[in-house]
């Protein structure tokens, strides 16, 4: 049985992955999040421990700030 994790679309893409990032200070939405994710293979959880923002886009800022979180689309 194929991996579905490995699967290919149609188009020849490999299927969509996602980075959450989630803000300092927000260890109980971390935790939760990582449950939450546990068994999707496409979801990866990690948590902003850098104490410069002066990396992120200020969208990125933005929401980390208002939402606690911001989800990414990987790169293939």
């Amino acid at each position: 049985m194929p991996d579905p994790d490995q699967q290919q679309h149609s188009n020849g893409q490999g299927a969509k992955r996602w980075i959450v990032v989630v803000a300092r200070g927000q260890a109980d939405l971390y935790a939760h999040l990582v449950q939450a994710f546990s068994r999707d293979g496409k979801v990866r959880v990690i948590l902003d421990r850098r104490k410069d923002d002066s990396r992120n886009s200020p969208q990125v800022t933005h929401r980390l700030r208002t939402h606690g979180a911001v989800i990414i689309r990987q790169a293939p």
